[in-house]
């Protein structure tokens, strides 16, 4: 994510986790012909590609987590928002005092 953020890779990371029940997986047939897989996409790990990737399509003020642990979602919470904050700070910087002042 850090090489894509830097321009130093054009492919952004894969952020998909699949599993597959039942059958042996990896083989030679593809995952759209077994029998049961799931597709688990963790919603920090997109929400910090788009963020990178200039694709940001969310407030920061109404983070979309599921996490079943009332503590655990209001830290969650909380560092998304002081990430988001940093990020934006980033993308545009405000000048500061004179060292001078």
């Amino acid at each position: 994510l850090i090489l894509f953020q830097k321009g130093q890779t054009t492919t952004p990371p894969p952020f998909e986790i699949f599993f597959c029940f039942g059958e042996e997986w990896p083989d030679q047939k593809p995952k759209e012909k077994k029998l049961i897989t799931v597709q688990v996409v963790p919603v920090v790990a997109r929400m910090l590609l788009e963020m990178f990737s200039g694709e940001l399509s969310w407030s920061a003020d109404s983070i979309p987590l599921h996490i079943s642990h009332p503590d655990l979602k209001d830290k969650m919470v909380e560092q998304f928002k002081e990430l988001h904050q940093l990020w934006h700070n980033q993308q545009n910087p405000q000048p500061g005092p004179a060292p001078w002042a």
